[in-house]
């Protein structure tokens, strides 16, 4: 009745090592996808700029407000989908994400920044990173951004 149990077991081994395979390949895949995002960098010059007015840098900041006013200008290559503004302080440094900085090409962007000088002191740089959106994923482009070292008063 059990004649053919020979044939099994190279089977069962067969499916196995398949399985191993595959196992495998998707583990290195995972290694390699993350490679890739730990070392991606903007491939596209984005051109981003502090607008200008009459020769003057459109970034100041009020004191009676406590607010920091800025305006960038985007480039013609690529859309940006948002902006991290990181302001560091002689006090503390503060992270801004503005996700609704959605520049189209050759767009402007003005924003006022809620910055506390009595406890984050006065303004060493001011630093405007952007979000770009090649393709699926965003993309953050530390090696563009935007630095100011001195900003004036408003």
């Amino acid at each position: 009745m059990f004649q053919n149990r020979q044939g099994i077991a190279p089977i069962v081994a067969t499916l196995l090592l398949i399985s191993f395979a595959v196992a495998i390949g998707i583990v290195i895949m995972n290694f390699g996808r993350a490679q890739v995002q730990l070392e991606s960098k903007c491939a596209v010059d984005i051109g981003l700029i502090f607008s200008e007015i009459g020769g003057e840098t459109q970034v100041c900041i009020d004191r009676e407000k406590d607010i920091i006013k800025l305006s960038v200008e985007n480039g013609v290559n690529i859309e940006t989908t948002g902006l991290m503004v990181n302001v560091i302080g002689t006090e503390r440094a503060e992270s801004f994400e503005l996700t609704d900085a959605a520049i189209s090409k050759a767009g402007v962007y003005l924003t006022d920044l809620g910055y506390n000088l009595a406890a984050n002191g006065e303004i060493r740089q001011l630093k405007v990173i952007p979000l770009i959106t090649p393709f699926d994923e965003e993309v953050v482009c530390t090696e563009q951004a935007l630095v100011a070292e001195s900003i004036s008063d408003c």
